[in-house]
């Protein structure tokens, strides 16, 4: 007798576990656990577009919630060169949120040999290009890897580059590293030292009031690494 109770227990607790599983498989089916809605918000310009980041994201309308993988998605648009950021977002019931930061395009990086690239303000580069961008500043760096790796050992460049403001970076032609900390070409072929100063808002500030009094044509030099104390070197035979 308790043999049969315990058989017909056994058959209870395996249908019990049939119909759970069935339903559960159904829940997962059903078109109530599909996604319904996937919005995306990007910040931070308009180099991708919504339909880029769907695409790359990989999720898509009437997939199943369960089916959403966050993490995929988002390693596959932080594999894009301009994404900063990302998080990606299962809202349930049906909804999935999308959220992407671009970086900014902060300045040229050229290279001796030519070579020239759009970097972030943290010396990432994002995009290799044919010619310079006339918004930005430009700095001179060794050498240019692949969009999306990091250009090492420029941050005095990055934060001479940050204090150029637009007026004044119409004058420069280049920033580049030297012995001393760090030197502008300005048009004209006239270079002027900025020395290392941990604020280089200042000597940008002396040189843009120096700027303002002469005439580049007869400069061959500007030194303004001694603060409020520029030095001009002027070259007679530029003057003709």
């Amino acid at each position: 007798m308790k043999s049969k109770i315990r058989q017909y227990r056994k058959f209870i607790f395996v249908i019990l576990l049939l119909v759970i599983s069935t339903g559960i498989y159904s829940a997962t089916q059903s078109s109530l656990m599909d996604v319904d809605k996937i919005e995306v918000v990007i910040t931070g310009g308009d180099r991708l577009s919504q339909e880029d980041v769907l695409k790359k994201s990989g999720i898509e309308l009437s997939q199943s919630m369960l089916s959403v993988d966050s993490e995929t998605a988002e390693k596959s648009l932080i594999g894009n060169p301009w994404v900063e950021e990302v998080e990606v977002n299962r809202n349930w019931p049906s909804a999935v949120s999308i959220w992407v930061s671009l970086r900014k395009p902060f300045a040229n990086a050229v290279t001796s040999t030519g070579v020239v690239a759009l970097i972030d303000s943290s010396g990432i580069v994002i995009e290799r290009t044919s010619k310079r961008s006339a918004l930005l500043p430009t700095i001179l760096v060794e050498e240019i890897g692949l969009p999306g790796s990091e250009i090492t050992n420029i941050e005095m460049l990055i934060s001479a580059a940050r204090e150029v403001t637009p007026d004044v970076n119409e004058w420069i032609e280049i920033i580049t590293p030297v012995a001393t900390g760090v030197r502008l070409k300005l048009n004209g072929s006239v270079f002027v030292d900025l020395g290392a100063p941990n604020d280089f808002s200042v000597p940008l500030k002396d040189l843009k009031a120096v700027l303002g009094q002469v005439e580049l044509t007869c400069i061959q030099s500007i030194d303004v690494s001694i603060r409020e104390n520029p030095v001009v070197v002027r070259d007679s035979s530029r003057c003709n």
